[in-house]
């Protein structure tokens, strides 16, 4: 799946962008996507797949069993 992105870069950064991707025959975007998973893999980035800290985008990490001792915790509450 894609998501648009919207960003701001300096004017010089646009044009050589914009040129490397008609050499190439490609859209902008794909340079650019391009160039960001070059950038994330350089810093040793792992790609996250699925599950909870996907959907929270990698900012949230609990292990499985504390995952598990929270929702037990937020259903005894429900039953008092």
């Amino acid at each position: 799946m894609k998501r648009k992105v919207s960003t701001l870069v300096e004017e010089s950064l646009f044009r050589r962008v914009k040129l490397e991707a008609a050499r190439e025959g490609k859209q902008i975007s794909g340079i650019v996507g391009e160039a960001l998973e070059r950038y994330l893999n350089a810093k040793g980035e792992r790609q996250i797949t699925a599950g909870f800290v996907s959907e929270s985008w990698g900012a949230l990490y609990l292990p499985e069993a504390k995952v598990r001792e929270i929702l037990e915790e937020e259903e005894e509450l429900l039953d008092t």
